[in-house]
């Protein structure tokens, strides 16, 4: 799912979510839209969905490859088969 988000040099937010159903992955990305509207910089992004969703995602960037420039949250994926450690 991609979020606009003109903020501190970057063209959008990327939010994936891999093994996650469709309502964990919107549910997600509104989580990040919210944060995304009041938090102008990488910087209080990153601290806002720390507070919001502790241990669950990575966040990194990414420079113009076509797409734009952008900020790339992703969801660990749900404990349990096939993946049975709580955060790989």
């Amino acid at each position: 799912m991609r979020i606009a988000w003109t903020a501190d040099g970057f063209d959008l937010i990327h939010v994936q979510a891999r093994w996650r159903s469709r309502d964990e992955l919107d549910r997600f990305a509104r989580g990040v839209a919210d944060a995304a509207l009041i938090n102008r910089t990488l910087v209080e992004l990153r601290t806002a969905l720390r507070r919001e969703f502790p241990g669950l995602f990575e966040l990194e960037t990414a420079r113009d490859d076509g797409r734009g420039t952008r900020v790339i949250v992703r969801f660990h994926p749900p404990p349990g088969e096939p993946n049975p450690d709580p955060y790989v």
